[in-house]
């Protein structure tokens, strides 16, 4: 205990506690008292704002923190309305092309009552640098047989695709009319002039096929579209073939031949139609 009052920091503290006592004292007995009091305020008030600042800050810390997650709450209730929305989108667009597919071979059914149609979804495509077979979903199942033609909806129009193959119980193979040796009777369709459109090895890496004609007085030009004529009993008259890109002269038989662009796009076609029947013409 004695060692408590040797120590000079104790002895200081208690002589400051003990005059601020006293004049404490003092002062209220002579009615000064509200010196004191300025005097503790003048203390305590930068303390006070002090506090008054941490707790704004720590209101405003917490405050940004509940805005932060009601706006990424937000932001995931916005990712999904937009996800749902392309998806309904996606899923117009589809329904969209579908409807002017069935519109198209509605007309066509319209024009020509006696054919009977079977539907049927492209599943598989040859492997290869370029496309000229495929496989579809339908079979013997469904009525489908060898030698059918197959088309597919163009726009308003509707144009080959190729013709049955093979097939099995659920399935189909498809044969394009641009593979080499495969070839379509047809007609230009500005003047009626009649030639045959062949598929040929070098063309048909391209994707690409070409028409001929035996009469040297054939007239043939750029973005001429040609239809089949209807000869040869694989194909029925007046299915779109496709578009003259290029014109060149055969130095052989000195008659021109057209280079042709499908109308069917064999890459992204997806729906198809297979013919089961029609009148055939073998001519």
């Amino acid at each position: 205990m004695g060692d408590i009052f040797k120590n000079k920091f104790f002895i200081i503290l208690l002589i400051v506690i003990c005059v601020l006592t006293l004049s404490t004292i003092i002062l209220n007995l002579t009615g000064h008292g509200s010196i004191v009091t300025d005097i503790v305020n003048l203390i305590l008030t930068p303390f006070q704002n002090f506090s008054v600042i941490i707790k704004d800050s720590f209101a405003g810390f917490t405050a940004y923190f509940t805005e932060f997650n009601r706006l990424k709450d937000e932001n995931e209730e916005l990712k999904k309305i937009i996800e749902d929305l392309e998806y309904e989108v996606q899923d117009t667009r589809r329904l969209r092309d579908e409807n002017e597919g069935l519109m198209a071979f509605y007309g066509l059914k319209s024009k020509r009552m006696s054919y009977e149609f079977c539907p049927a979804k492209i599943t598989a495509r040859d492997p290869g640098n370029y496309i000229s077979g495929f496989t579809i979903n339908k079979g013997t199942v469904d009525a489908v047989e060898k030698d059918m033609p197959v088309i597919a909806a163009v726009g308003s129009d509707y144009a080959i695709i190729g013709y049955i193959s093979e097939v099995g119980l659920l399935y189909s193979k498809i044969v394009s009319f641009i593979r080499a040796g495969e070839a379509i009777g047809a007609y230009i369709e500005s003047t009626g002039e009649i030639g045959m459109v062949e598929g040929k090895f070098e063309l048909e890496k391209e994707g690409l096929c070409r028409i001929s004609f035996s009469s040297k007085e054939t007239v043939l030009e750029v973005g001429e579209k040609i239809y089949s004529s209807g000869s040869g009993g694989i194909y029925p008259e007046d299915l779109y073939i496709g578009e003259v890109i290029s014109v060149e002269a055969d130095p052989n038989s000195h008659t021109m031949i057209g280079i042709i662009e499908p109308a069917a796009d064999f890459s992204a076609e997806k729906d198809v139609m297979v013919i089961l029947k029609f009148d055939r013409n073998f001519y």
